[in-house]
């Protein structure tokens, strides 16, 4: 009886080639990472910091907005919006220029890089900066 080994592949027989297969070694995004790329994909429309929490699964949505705001030296739209119970309000954010757009997709792409996970691909920028139009600018 020939005697099995476990590897990453599952069981597989002794002297098997499969140990030689290099294995992708592909890491999560990470919580920032997740917030980022989603405020950046609501475009013009902004972001609430319970829509954060509802599709990121994140709380404290206005913790990653301040943290952009004071990583790259972009200053945020803020429209105060009622709840829909009438009761409190939350603040809209949304990136201004896109110029702006661009610092944060750099930020993005440059920590995906240094932390071994995946970044925005060249279509996902695209995407992404057809959702800001140029004459889109808040003075």
């Amino acid at each position: 009886m020939q005697k099995k080994t476990r590897t990453e592949a599952g069981i597989v027989g002794q002297g098997s080639t499969c140990n030689d297969m290099p294995i992708a070694n592909i890491k999560p995004a990470p919580k920032k990472h997740r917030a980022r790329v989603y405020m950046m994909r609501t475009g013009v429309n902004g972001f609430t910091e319970n829509e954060i929490l509802r599709y990121c699964r994140l709380s404290s949505g206005r913790n990653y907005a301040s943290d952009l705001e004071r990583r790259l030296d972009i200053q945020l739209e803020r429209i105060n919006e009622p709840n829909g119970d009438g009761i409190g309000s939350h603040f809209r954010y949304r990136i201004t220029c896109r110029a702006d757009v661009m610092r944060v997709i750099q930020l993005v792409n440059r920590n995906a890089e240094a932390g071994g996970y995946a970044g925005l691909s060249q279509h996902e920028v695209n995407e992404i900066l057809s959702l800001y139009p140029d004459a889109f600018n808040v003075a």
